[in-house]
């Protein structure tokens, strides 16, 4: 249950009841009295701000947007300032505050279509953007390897940190279909107890498992240590994936310019299940569930790819939308042949799964995640320049596919986690960590 503490800012988000778009919040920074500095811009030409609040000795990095379609952060930002440090003046003399809105203004405005309407799940697939910029593009090396390709948007954020020499960094980041996540720069049993009695407080779920990829250590379910460069690398050398151009991340980066620091992420759910904490066996063995996505979703990649590659021939280059076709479905059948091989291969998929494993396999790796990459398709499109019968054509196809989809989809218990939880998990994560790191308490009954 929530505390009377919290109920002034759950009032205000509740009467928002939209996620507003980063030039809104930009020029409330702006009349609230922040100094506003561009430290660069995005591929499509706007800015890349930082705010400085404070003029203490130790210096906190506050960065919402990272992903361009996880825009909760930017409204913690907005709250953190008017609810917290505005109340708290004494956390100005503590601290120097620096916030970056949104590392990736462009991306983020393809988003803003769905900002309006944050629990219209249908138009969240379909105006979905979502290309990396800034992480895993920092510059970096390990051993041998140099990433010599930086973003501009990677190149202004490296500004940011030169500059600010964070003591303290916390990402704000969501996902679709996850409890909520911690990515830790180190092991800290205290501070983990804090966030755990945080999220039971807000009667959310941590997330279970360690799905996402062999390079993530595990502290315990719903903690990791933050990844950086050289894991990926030599995961990737070692057979785990693709070793393609990958950049440093943004505290991998930090860590070379300032070795202290502490880093968090904060990654809350924006749609969930319940089925998603149900422990019961299913009475079906995890390969055969992986082996009927691979199977089902096989003829869908296929055409998909098909599509791409006539997109290709006829699209600008410069449309973004392609961009992100070719980041998620270029390789679509390639990643399902990986993965029918190592289901195949591998004993740890010849157990019985779980009813939320079963969930988690059959409908958001089988339909959610199909439906996303559907969404992209049928945005370029639309909104591609291009032959228009093509276009007309190919879009009819994909509709069709997305329908059936999409009925299976909600045929299923899926809720939307309230912005205001969004919100107030990471604004207390961000407080709980620099009161923990800085051993400095920071009292609540003011916020």
């Amino acid at each position: 249950m929530l505390s009377r503490k919290t109920s002034r800012i759950v009032a205000a988000i509740r009467n928002l009841g939209v996620l507003p778009p980063v030039e809104k919040v930009i020029k409330f920074f702006s009349e609230y009295g922040l100094t506003l500095t561009p430290v660069g811009y995005g591929w499509c030409g706007e800015p890349i701000y930082v705010a400085r609040l404070g003029s203490g000795a130790r210096s906190v990095l506050l960065t919402a947007l990272v992903d361009p379609d996880e825009p909760v952060g930017l409204l913690t930002l907005q709250f953190l300032v008017t609810e917290v440090i505005d109340r708290q003046p004494e956390l100005l003399k503590r601290f120097t505050w620096y916030l970056v809105p949104a590392a990736d203004p462009c991306g983020a405005k393809l988003n803003e279509n769905w900002f309006s309407r944050p629990y219209d799940l249908r138009l969240y697939i379909l105006e979905r953007f979502k290309v990396k910029v800034v992480e895993w593009y920092m510059p970096g090396s390990c051993g041998d390897y140099i990433f010599k390709n930086p973003t501009p948007e990677a190149l202004a954020f490296k500004r940011v940190i030169d500059l600010v020499k964070p003591d303290f960094l916390a990402l704000l980041h969501s996902n679709d279909f996850k409890g909520v996540r911690f990515f830790l720069s180190k092991r800290i049993p205290q501070l983990m107890y804090k966030l755990k009695s945080l999220v039971k407080m807000l009667n959310l779920q941590l997330h279970r498992g360690d799905d996402e990829a062999h390079n993530l250590e595990v502290y315990e379910d719903g903690f990791y240590r933050m990844p950086t460069l050289c894991d990926v690398h030599l995961t990737c050398l070692e057979g785990y994936g693709l070793c393609k151009g990958v950049g440093e991340t943004i505290y991998g980066y930090s860590r070379h310019v300032n070795p202290k620091i502490f880093a968090l992420s904060c990654e809350t759910p924006f749609v969930y299940s319940r089925l998603l904490e149900d422990a019961a066996p299913s009475g079906e063995k995890l390969r055969g569930l992986y082996m009927k996505v691979v199977e089902d979703s096989y003829p869908i990649a296929c055409k998909a790819e098909q599509f791409l590659r006539l997109f290709a021939k006829e699209v600008k280059g410069s449309c973004p939308h392609l961009w992100e076709a070719i980041e998620y479905i270029e390789e679509w059948t390639a990643e399902l042949r990986r993965l029918k091989t190592l289901i195949a291969r591998s004993d740890d998929y010849s157990r019985e799964a779980t009813k939320a494993e079963e969930f988690s396999v059959l409908v958001v790796k089988g339909m959610w995640d199909t439906l996303l990459k559907l969404g992209i398709l049928m945005r370029i499109a639309r909104r591609c320049r291009f032959s228009t019968d093509l276009a007309r054509k190919i879009e009819e196809e994909l509709d069709a596919i997305f329908e059936e989809r999409y009925s299976e989809l909600t045929t299923y218990p899926i809720e939307y986690i309230p912005l205001e939880k969004q919100v107030l998990m990471q604004l207390r994560s961000i407080m709980l960590s620099v009161e923990t790191i800085f051993g400095k308490r920071i009292d609540w009954m003011k916020t």
